[in-house]
């Protein structure tokens, strides 16, 4: 966690000139430890741990965001699939991706995740809502009314629903 706080969170607009931040996490014992509770005051940063069980209400990447990146992963995995030109071991089965590739998915997926869908999430988990109490009934709408794109399939919900990295886990961070 440290590395990460340092190397990446710190590096963030703001992050250099030290300016207060906001870092939403869940109970992952790395995210409450005594050191980055220390590190998180040393960068002038407000860890808002969300209460186990909550996440999927309250951490906003959870909330909208991860439905579409993940139908545009979707949609990556199956532009690949259906070029045919995936390697193949003797027995005729899809290798694993390279880390390039999977790079490469991650960036055009992100790239394509509309920034309004992210303010509203942020919103809708009541983290930057006008202070006059004006968005407050963003609180209240359906989750997935924030979902600009449209996938039919349903990526919410557990990291399980996704299987196109022939059952590779992938792991990433904001």
């Amino acid at each position: 966690m440290k590395l990460w706080l340092e190397k990446v969170w710190s590096k963030c607009p703001g992050g250099l000139l030290k300016k207060p931040s906001l870092l939403v996490c869940d109970l992952f014992k790395a995210h409450v430890t005594e050191s980055t509770k220390r590190l998180a005051t040393k960068l002038k940063m407000h860890l808002a741990v969300i209460p186990g069980g909550l996440t999927r209400q309250l951490q906003p990447l959870d909330v909208s965001v991860n439905k579409s990146f993940k139908g545009f992963m979707h949609e990556e995995w199956a532009k690949w699939i259906e070029a045919r030109t995936c390697p193949v071991t003797p027995a005729g089965r899809v290798k694993w991706l390279s880390i390039s590739n999977v790079c490469e998915w991650v960036k055009n997926s992100w790239r394509q995740v509309k920034s309004e869908t992210i303010v509203k999430s942020l919103k809708k988990c009541g983290i930057s809502n006008a202070h006059d109490g004006s968005e407050d009934d963003i609180l209240y709408e359906e989750s997935d009314a924030l979902s600009e794109n449209n996938h039919e399939d349903d990526f919410s919900g557990t990291d399980d629903n996704f299987l196109g990295f022939c059952d590779d886990k992938l792991c990433y961070g904001c």
